[in-house]
């Protein structure tokens, strides 16, 4: 075995003068040799052969030994097929390795430039259409790893208030999140859930999967039902990646592509600023109304019943129209109304279907919020 005509290419070694020189390379049963002009000869065992493949043209072949002092490289056509059939099959899957990565690599330049095309063409075009076409393109190749290193972030630095550890309350929104997480469209994300002792009927979500819960939420609302259409609201905003939309369209299309890039250093701590200073409900009416469609389509999917977000839209101000500014969840939302509407034409279209209630003892947990309201009142009486 062996191959009889030699691949011309070149060698890197310290012991050569300039440390480089072109040679004649052959394959061998034993591995692989190179031959300079002079007669020198230089040989990597493919048992010990450490490859890679790069190089300005991303076809050039490099076979180095254990401690890279000596490398033999070759880009002519047919050595990476010769070097994989000469080893006998030692080196076949280094060989694969390195070609699945290049291609990869490929692929990911392939849609940057895509995503920049249709970017800067939209722009031109369509103006700021255009340049939110591009974000979007942008942050979807982007790993779901960037959402969670923002969301991460910006929760550690936002002082959102005291936290809830009461097993009772913090239980029951975990037993909602449970049932709904396994019909989320990206199985990936796992949902954290923070519940704040606050009277602001609100809660929000952060990339990545972190959700916050306000009790004043909880007090508001007559049933399980209800918070379930809350957080799968919230949850949907997570899948569909709204918030890394938003911190893409802050900081730019240029940050943008440098994510997209896996450039996150220092834009991920941009991006965690503008989450921690922005308005944590600005999301757009085009967002609200996916978020919403995302949700319901979950709820229905887990068996509860998504009425439940209709009912707490109704229930906050009396009616469709009469929210009252100091409910935070919804008074951000735009067109709520129309919103409510557009929910139950979604339900309508759907199948008919029996639900099944949340296995919570919703007034126990309501009584149990309650209860951190008379300890913060009485601290005295509740030591």
């Amino acid at each position: 075995m062996g191959n009889h005509h030699p691949y011309s290419g070149g060698v890197f070694s310290k012991t050569i003068p300039c440390g480089r020189a072109g040679v004649d390379i052959h394959l061998r049963g034993d591995g692989v040799h190179a031959q300079m002009p002079g007669g020198d000869e230089f040989f990597v065992p493919y048992t010990q052969c450490h490859v890679e493949i790069g190089g300005s043209s991303g076809r050039m072949v490099f076979c180095g030994n254990q401690d890279r002092t000596l490398t033999i490289f070759c880009e002519q056509k047919g050595f990476y097929d010769a070097l994989g059939r000469e080893s006998g099959g030692i080196l076949l899957e280094a060989l694969g390795q390195q070609r699945g990565c290049r291609r990869a690599e490929r692929r990911r330049g392939w849609i940057l430039l895509a995503a920049c095309v249709v970017a800067i063409g939209g722009i031109l075009v369509g103006g700021y259409r255009g340049f939110k076409v591009g974000v979007r393109v942008a942050v979807n190749a982007l790993p779901m790893s960037v959402d969670e290193t923002i969301g991460t972030l910006a929760i550690e630095r936002m002082d959102v208030g005291e936290l809830v550890v009461d097993p009772v309350i913090v239980g029951a929104i975990e037993k909602i999140i449970a049932r709904l997480s396994p019909h989320a469209v990206l199985d990936e994300v796992v949902f954290q859930v923070r519940v704040v002792d606050s009277p602001a009927v609100n809660a929000f979500a952060l990339p990545g999967g972190y959700i916050v819960i306000y009790t004043d939420l909880i007090t508001e609302s007559d049933s399980a039902e209800q918070v379930a259409g809350v957080l799968g609201h919230e949850m949907a905003h997570i899948t569909l990646r709204h918030g890394l939309k938003r911190v893409a369209q802050s900081i730019g299309l240029i940050a943008a592509i440098q994510l997209f890039l896996g450039d996150t250093q220092g834009l991920v701590t941009l991006g965690a600023k503008i989450l921690q200073t922005a308005t944590l409900n600005s999301y757009s009416r085009a967002q609200e109304k996916d978020a919403d469609f995302e949700g319901v389509r979950m709820l229905y999917a887990s068996g509860i019943n998504p009425m439940g977000l209709v009912e707490f839209f109704e229930s906050l101000g009396g009616g469709p129209d009469g929210l009252a500014d100091a409910v935070s969840w919804a008074s951000t939302h735009p067109e709520h109304g129309q919103r409510i509407e557009a929910i139950r034409r979604q339900l309508a279209e759907m199948p008919a279907k029996t639900y099944l209630p949340v296995d919570v003892d919703w007034s126990r947990v309501q009584r149990s919020v309650q209860g951190l309201e008379v300890n913060l009142e009485n601290p005295q009486e509740a030591s």
